[in-house]
């Protein structure tokens, strides 16, 4: 997931991190008992147990990376699936002069000065370079390897496959690379894959700290040399917090210091945020259900990567992995939940898969205060950290703000996100599964029976509803307590899982794991909605029965069945009701129900979430708009308002500001009825006399829209706030496209009373639309051109959810004709944009636009809407009139003619193009805009 990193003005170096024995706060490990549970077991701290980083790879040679608690190598093995750091290399030309050995191939020349220690066992040399162009485009700086000042040298390596100093029978490859930069290989260490030496290296760089340590394999059938490193940081921040061991140098830990680790490096650090390329996120897992199935311990695997979800749980790659952890039921996967929160329906794709274990993030009242300087009075959920909807997710909540392990590059090593909740999640898990192992050595414990205890296990956190928190509060030592209640009941072997299905009229197929309903406007009391339960891993011929007692946790949600049951392969269902007369106010309605076997165990076998929204509903009575005074909110809490579009509405617009004289500081989010994002306002921050902050939102789509007013959570008291929402509804009532000959339109106000408005008009640019299919691993670049009287270009792509949900990422670039990128972003939805803004004085300047697909399968394409939308420097106003006057009345339900009068600018349209400007409404008593009308023209 991408991480939120947060800059302080404060310089790190100003704390004192606190040794464990006295409380480490800045990576929490009291609240959630792992500090209790190493301590009554030291053991048990994750020796044992093989945690795998699939990230932005692993910077293997920091302090608390290195080794493990018993002193063995952390890292036993590094792929990096991105092609990143693919290096080629080429049968080399060998000549012998003055007693050295000169290696070459077209422009590589590698010298041997003296004999090298291993000879090639077929006397074949082959020669390549490591580029520091390769690291060009890394947002991390760290591509001058050798630190003299530029991105031009290149580092020559001779690799050849050898029988000398092996273990087995099979040749090694070894790899010399001149480390130093002085073109003589003879003084550099042999380097073999890494997983069979863990030949750690750097190159040669001025002190002690080296911006990257680097792991090698080659892959002989492709003649690459793959070089692993970290150049995003984000993974081995990631790495620390699940098992980090003496961080630092010092005695600072991350969750499991015992555990060994390994890195699957899926995210090309070349592109916005280390995105994923076409089938490395597959690949990675394919990799790590290998290693799963071939090594004696216990696999957990850490995903802290994903994007949002327009299909919950349907995605390619969420499909994937159901069917692999389906055929591997002992592949631990630890996710994020996302960081779109903290509006409802906003779990990210992949964790919204029932096969992984998802985290929400918490800020912790030490680390908040420690690392942020908020004063909070306990424990928050922070308020980015993504909510479930149709999904039962997040699983749990774990600590989400840490200082953890970064490569020496990196300036700042405290990142927030769930990104950092998901391996602090891994981490948990890989004490349990270490505590199991040396308990209970012939146990095997399913994943979705590990998750199990620890949901049961977590702690619910006060004010917080189920799809804020799942479970609730991550906790060790009560997971352990219900992990071994489970292995001595003999739960392993009687435990199953089901899949359930629900109503949810916003998803596609009008089906959901929850019963999801946006807007429970219509319900009656006589109606009842079904879950269906299916048992999973049925086998032919196999007798099975069981029977569940059905309880509710909320007054509202009544289940009709006490009782029901499974029998071999049938399904069952469980009908349910709401009691309306306890859902008259406004707001979320979310409740479990949960199936306990009815037997002595009371197992809990399965759950059933159900969510309503009962939303705030405008109309002519109360002229389509609405006020809250004098709310209150906590700092890091927030409150949620639903808002149902009235039919006719063009634009929405919200205002926040202090009540009176009290203080306040917050803001709003603004979320669309699939939860997705809009807007984040600025804050209202009394101290800083900002008082109130406001937002039109014009030409929305039809729902159940979601406002999130949120006390920030740096807020020094609890915040007073007034909250106003007014729709207006300016419609046009044609849709034509504006000629000379053809320049009137009729619009009509559909709401409240007469309304008085300034009118103007501008012409903003033009678009031209381009259709594309992009398939596979294939980038997909378009030449375009900024020219003098052009401020800017903005590209936004659009495409079916169902091919979005084909994707792990895409990467958007606009590259320079030198092949810099001078603007990166991914797409996070089905829809998303990139943009440029010109600051060249030439009359032109050429770029590239560059998608680079991150398809999960590879045989996959998609068809892509891309608009480009080019906006002029000079602003051209145009007049708008009716009745041959700029203000217009606009009564109720009356059309009015407006007559727009423009002249042809002197500016370049290129062919197919289509001009493009606006028509400004700006009402006469508050000289705000209240809609902006998008109209087309014809020169």
């Amino acid at each position: 997931m991408k991480t939120i990193n947060i800059i302080m003005l404060l310089l790190f170096t100003a704390f004192p991190i606190y040794t464990q024995e006295i409380g480490q706060t800045f990576l929490e490990l009291k609240d959630t008992g792992v500090e209790e549970f190493i301590s009554l077991h030291p053991e048990y701290d994750g020796r044992g147990t093989i945690i795998i980083i699939l990230d932005t790879g692993v910077d293997i040679g920091v302090d608390g990376l290195t080794k493990t608690s018993t002193g063995e190598v952390k890292f036993i093995d590094v792929q990096d699936f991105t092609h990143q750091g693919d290096v080629n290399y080429y049968e080399a030309d060998v000549e012998t002069e003055e007693g050295k050995t000169i290696f070459k191939y077209e422009e590589l020349s590698v010298t041997a000065s003296s004999a090298l220690q291993y000879s090639p066992k077929d006397n074949v040399y082959y020669i390549g370079g490591f580029a520091e162009e390769i690291l060009k485009n890394s947002g991390s700086g760290a591509g001058d390897l050798n630190g003299d000042g530029d991105l031009e040298d290149v580092f020559g390596m001779v690799v050849f496959e050898t029988t000398e100093g092996t273990e087995s029978a099979t040749a090694d490859w070894i790899v010399y690379a001149d480390l130093n930069g002085n073109g003589d290989i003879s003084d550099d260490k042999p380097l073999r894959n890494y997983k069979e030496k863990q030949d750690a290296f750097s190159f040669e760089f001025p002190g002690d700290l080296p911006p990257l340590t680097m792991g090698l394999n080659v892959l002989p059938e492709e003649k690459i040399v793959s070089f692993h490193f970290d150049d995003g940081s984000h993974g081995t921040h990631v790495a620390g917090i699940a098992g980090g061991n003496q961080i630092g140098g010092i005695d600072f830990n991350g969750i499991a210091p015992g555990a060994q680790m390994m890195s699957m490096k899926l995210g090309n650090n070349l592109y916005s945020g280390g995105c994923t390329v076409t089938e490395s996120m597959k690949n990675a897992y394919l990799y790590a259900d290998k290693v799963s199935k071939e090594m004696k311990v216990p696999v957990i695997v850490n995903m802290s990567f994903g994007i949002g979800s327009e299909l919950e749980g349907q995605a390619d790659i969420e499909k994937f992995i159901d069917n692999l952890t389906k055929e591997n039921p002992y592949l631990y996967i630890c996710v994020g939940s996302g960081n779109e929160g903290p509006g409802i329906s906003t779990v990210g794709l992949p964790s919204a898969s029932h096969s992984i274990f998802s985290s929400g993030a918490v800020l912790t009242k030490d680390v908040g205060e420690d690392l942020y300087g908020a004063t909070l009075n306990k424990d928050i959920i922070l308020y980015f950290s993504s909510r479930g909807g149709e999904v039962r997710k997040p699983d749990v909540c774990s600590p989400g703000a840490n200082t953890s392990t970064v490569p020496n590059w990196t300036g700042w090593d405290r990142f927030w996100g769930t990104s950092m909740a998901a391996p602090y999640s891994a981490g948990v898990m890989s004490l349990l599964l270490s505590a199991v192992s040396q308990e209970y050595p012939d146990v095997k414990i399913p994943s979705q029976l590990l998750f199990k205890a620890v949901r049961e296990g977590a702690v619910k956190m006060d004010g917080y509803s189920n799809l804020d928190q799942g479970h609730g509060y991550i906790n060790v030592i009560n997971a352990y307590n219900q992990l071994k209640k489970y292995i001595e009941d003999g739960e392993v072997k009687k435990f199953e899982s089901y899949t359930i299905s629900s109503l949810a009229p916003n998803a596609p197929s009008g089906k959901a794991p929850n019963l999801y309903i946006r807007n429970g406007s219509y319900l009656k009391n006589e109606d009842t909605f079904t879950f269906s339960v299916t048992r999973n891993g049925f086998r032919e011929g196999e007798k099975f029965y069981r029977s569940f007692k059905i309880e509710s946790d909320s007054e509202w949600l009544i289940p009709i069945q006490k009782k029901t049951y499974i029998r071999n392969n049938q399904s069952t269902f469980v009908n349910v009701k709401f009691d309306l007369a306890k859902m008259q106010e406004p707001g979320l309605y979310t409740g479990r129900l949960t199936a306990f076997r009815d037997d002595k165990s009371g197992f809990p076998e399965f759950e059933m979430q159900a969510t309503v929204v009962m939303p705030y509903r405008f109309s002519f009575e109360d002229n389509y708009g609405k006020s809250w005074t004098g709310e209150k909110v906590e700092q890091g809490l927030f409150k949620r308002y639903f808002i149902e579009l009235p039919a006719g509405q063009t634009a929405m617009n919200i205002k926040l500001s202090a009540s009176g004289k009290d203080y306040a500081r917050v803001r709003y989010d603004l979320f669309t009825p699939d939860g997705i994002g809009i807007d984040v306002s600025a804050q209202v921050h009394t101290l800083e006399s900002k008082s109130e902050v406001e937002g039109t939102y014009c030409n929305l789509e039809p729902g159940v829209y979601e406002v999130v007013v949120e006390g920030v959570f740096l807020a020094k008291n609890i915040s007073t706030y007034d909250l106003s929402i007014q729709f207006y509804g300016i419609n046009r009532l044609e849709n034509k496209i504006i000629t000379a000959d053809d320049n009137q339109i009729e619009v009509v106000n559909y709401f409240g009373s007469p309304s008085t408005y300034n009118l103007m008009g501008k012409l903003d640019g033009y678009e031209i639309g381009h259709e594309i299919t992009i398939s596979g691993s294939e980038k997909f670049r378009m030449p375009f051109v900024l020219r003098k009287g052009e401020a800017s270009k903005e590209f936004k792509i659009v495409m079916t959810k169902t091919d979005y949900s084909k994707f792990t990422d895409m990467a958007l670039l606009i590259c320079d004709t030198d092949g810099y990128f001078v603007e990166s972003d991914a797409l996070s939805y089905s829809k998303g944009s990139i943009s440029i803004n010109n600051t060249s004085d030439e009359d032109s300047t050429e770029y590239v636009l560059e998608i680079v697909p991150g398809f999960a399968l590879g045989s996959s394409s998609a068809n892509i809407n891309i608009t480009e939308v080019t906006t002029f420097k000079t602003e051209y106003n145009f007049d708008v009139t009716s009745d041959k006057k700029s203000a217009i009345v606009l009564y109720p339900s009356l059309p009015k003619q407006l007559q727009i009068n423009y002249t042809m600018p002197a500016e370049f349209f290129p062919e197919n193009s289509q001009p493009v400007g606006t028509i400004i409404f700006e009402s006469a008593a508050t000289k705000e805009s209240e809609y902006e009308l998008p109209i087309k023209f014809k020169f």
